[in-house]
C-alpha cells in the first residue's frame, strides 16, 4: 500500500469517526430542543393561561386581604401597642397610668395592676388596674379624668365610685375604680404591620402552645396571680 492510499484511508476513518461523534451527540441532546410545533405550541399557550389564572387568584387574595388588614386597623385604635416588651405587660400599664397621675398632679394612695387570662382570646392581653384615691377634691378627680381622657393609651372604666370622705364632716371625696387597658401581643402587632398573615400567626402560636409548659398564673379562663402595686406616693413610679 502506498503513502497516498495510507492517507486516503486514514482520512476516510476519520470522518467516520467525525459522523459517529456528531450521531452520538444529536442523539444525546436533540430530544432537548423543542422545535416549535403545533402541539408545542398548544401547550405552551394552556401553560401560560394556566399562569394568568393562577396570577388573577392571587391578585383576589392580596386584595382581599388587604381590605381585611385595613379592616383590622382601623379597630385597633383603641388598644395598646407594647413600646417596653422587656418588662411584664401589667407593670407597663402601671407605669403609664403613674405618668398620667404626674400630669394630673394628684395623690394616688394605692393602685394595683394584674394580668387577666380569658379563653379563646389569642392576640389581646387584658390588664385590670384598681386605684384608689382619698381626701381628694373633685377638681383633682376632674384632672385625672381629663388626663386620662387625652392618654395615648386607651383606659376604660369597668366600675367608678365617688363618696365622700366622712359621712360627717366631708373634706373631701373617695374616688375609686377599675380601669382596664386591651394590649395588642407581638403576633398582633406583626399582623397589623403587615409583616406576616394571620393564617402564619395562628400556625406559629400553635406550635408554641405545644411546646409551653403551664404554670401558676397562666392558667386559662382564670385571673393571673401575677401582679404588680404602686401606691403611696404622689404618681409614684411602680414598685
Amino acid at each position: 500500500m502506498t503513502q497516498q492510499q495510507k492517507n486516503k484511508y486514514q482520512k476516510i476513518i476519520l470522518g467516520v469517526l467525525i459522523l459517529a461523534f456528531v450521531l452520538m451527540l444529536g442523539h444525546q441532546y436533540l430530544p432537548m430542543i423543542e422545535l416549535p410545533t403545533d402541539s408545542h405550541i398548544q401547550e405552551e399557550q394552556n401553560r401560560l393561561k394556566s399562569l394568568r389564572g393562577d396570577l388573577a387568584v392571587m391578585k383576589k387574595m392580596n386584595q382581599d386581604w388587604q381590605a381585611e388588614l385595613a379592616e383590622l386597623r382601623g379597630k385597633s385604635g383603641q388598644f395598646w401597642v407594647r413600646t417596653r416588651t422587656t418588662m411584664p405587660v401589667e407593670q407597663e400599664v402601671l407605669e403609664e397610668f403613674n405618668k398620667i397621675a404626674r400630669l394630673a398632679s394628684v395623690n394616688i394612695q394605692s393602685r394595683e395592676a394584674r394580668l387577666i387570662k380569658t379563653n379563646n382570646v389569642n392576640y389581646i392581653q387584658e390588664v385590670e388596674l384598681r386605684m384608689e384615691m382619698r381626701g381628694v377634691s373633685m377638681r383633682e378627680v376632674t384632672r385625672l379624668l381629663r388626663e386620662l381622657e387625652n392618654a395615648r393609651h386607651s383606659f376604660s372604666w369597668s366600675s367608678c365610685k365617688i363618696e365622700p370622705d366622712n359621712l360627717q364632716k366631708p373634706t373631701g371625696v373617695k374616688f375609686s375604680g377599675r380601669l382596664r387597658a386591651f394590649v395588642l401581643n407581638e403576633e398582633a402587632v406583626k399582623v397589623l404591620g403587615g409583616d406576616v398573615s394571620l393564617d402564619d400567626v395562628a400556625l406559629d402560636t400553635s406550635k408554641s402552645k405545644s411546646s409551653k409548659a403551664t404554670g401558676k398564673g397562666t392558667v386559662k379562663g382564670k385571673t393571673s396571680t401575677r401582679k404588680v402595686v404602686s401606691g403611696g406616693n404622689k404618681g409614684g413610679n411602680a414598685k
